[in-house]
């Protein structure tokens, strides 16, 4: 007897999975997005002090 092919229930409406399209992007971590984050705050911090002596 051969077995029944198993096949995923319909998503509804043709929307996309998350894992249906392979992208070629670049793959952050979740520590890189903080450690991003924690950098960007820095240097606004930074410009917000320094800046108006720097830049007039």
């Amino acid at each position: 007897m051969a077995k029944e092919k198993t096949t995923l229930p319909p998503t509804g409406a043709g929307l996309m999975r998350f894992f249906d399209e392979d992208t070629k992007a670049i793959k952050v971590s979740p520590k890189g997005v903080i450690a991003m984050t924690l950098v960007l705050i820095a240097a606004e911090v930074l410009l917000y002090v320094f800046g108006p002596s720097i830049f007039g």
